[in-house]
Formats: structure tokens, sequence, C-alpha cells
């Protein structure tokens, strides 16, 4: 079994499974991807990971843990049981999407980010649960790729930078600075047009990334995208 993907699923509670619902269970479990446990900070494995809710009211976030770390729960408890060791992964690639502007087709350098595999907020809307991205990613003006891709039209609280080996991007908010290999076609097509398309999903491993898998996350309510405008002189 691949560690990056639950074709199994994972071990949900009889509470947990109410609350939710199946279709609600299916889109959560559908956004998360194999890699630490939330616990003890160790790889999930190829073992069935118990799925953890923790609902502080204001908060509600579903996460992945060994079943010997965390019971499967909906934990209302207001206590949280972490380890310092516990992170969640985020995973990059770096894409070549073309794109029609003006009657003619473009080339557009893109990254693709996962901040978190194990671990995705959830909200309720209707009585309905659903997966969403982290309040930062919105706030820094990133918009659903229904709404349209916003090639060449940057945003202030997103930056980017390449490098002689990468392409990177920062968003205000988040601690993280996405940076990832890039080889020179993909750098000469952000330098062509200063900047590239930010992609941020819950919906898609980047790690195993492939057309069909990109069609769904570009379809999805937990993808955001926005344009990284190359900040000045970073191209080195």
């Amino acid at each position: 079994m691949n560690s990056s993907v639950l074709p199994n699923g994972a071990l949900v509670d009889e509470l947990t499974q109410s609350r939710l619902g199946d279709d609600a269970l299916g889109e959560v479990l559908a956004n998360l991807w194999g890699g630490d446990c939330q616990t003890c900070g160790r790889t999930l494995g190829s073992e069935l990971p118990a799925l953890l809710i923790d609902d502080l009211g204001f908060y509600t976030r579903a996460s992945l843990h060994h079943s010997a770390c965390q019971a499967p729960a909906w934990n209302d408890s207001m206590m949280i049981k972490t380890s310092s060791s516990a992170l969640v992964t985020w995973r990059s690639v770096v894409l070549v999407l073309p794109f029609q502007v003006g009657g003619g087709e473009i080339l557009v350098a893109a990254l693709l980010v996962n901040p978190s595999l194990e671990e995705v907020r959830l909200m309720c809307e209707g009585g309905v649960w659903h997966p969403r991205l982290d309040d930062a990613f919105l706030s820094g003006g990133l918009t659903y790729p229904a709404a349209g891709i916003p090639i060449r039209k940057p945003l202030p609280a997103v930056s980017g930078r390449v490098t002689r080996t990468s392409l990177s991007a920062l968003i205000n908010g988040r601690t993280e600075t996405y940076e990832t290999s890039a080889d020179p076609e993909i750098r000469a097509h952000a330098d062509e047009l200063n900047g590239f398309l930010l992609i941020v999903t819950h919906a898609a491993h980047p790690g195993h990334l492939d057309s069909s898998g990109l069609e769904a996350a570009m379809t999805s309510r937990v993808t955001l995208v926005g344009w990284a405008e190359l900040e000045p002189n970073s191209s080195v």
C-alpha cells in the first residue's frame, strides 16, 4: 500500500460517523494523506490510521494518528493531545500549464502546494461539515479556480522568488516558505511572466500528481489559486 494515500480510508468511531455522515466523511478522507502521526511525529507507514476530530467550537480540525497513539474519536473536551515532534507535512511540485490569453496560448509556471497532508480544517455550513483551507490563504487574496485563473494579477500578500534551482512562494500569515526544485525551463517561464501561478490545495498529493488528479484538484472546494509576482531582483 502506498503510504501517501488512504486507499482503505481510516479507522473512524461511531460518533464521528454519525456527526459527519457518509458524504462528509468521504470528503474529509479524500483531503487527508498519509504522512506523519500527529501525536508522536513518526511516519504513519502502511497501517490504517485513526481519524481524530478535535472540535473546539471556534476551530475544528481532522487529523491522522497511529491507532496506538490515538483512538479514533470526536474530541470536544477542549483538550488536545499533541507532541512537539508532531508537525504537519507540506509537499509541493512545480508544473508548466498552458492557458489561452488574448487569442493565443502562453505557458505558465505553476507551484502546487498541499500545506498539510495529515490535517485539514473543518467548517460546518448549513449543518454539513466540509474541509477547507486555512484562513490565511483566503486572507491573502487567493481565490477559487471557478472564479477564473488570475494570470499576471499579482497579490500584495503573496510573493514569489526564482533561484538558480527553485521556485518559492511566501504568503502573509503563513510561516512556511514553499520552496521547490524547478528545472531551467520552468524557471524561465516564471522569469518571462515575472511570476507564477500558486495553487494551494488539500485535494491532491503533489508527489503523486497526474492529469486527472490535477483536474480534480482544480474543481475542488479546497483549492485556491493566486499569482505570485516575483520580488524585485529575486531571480539569481
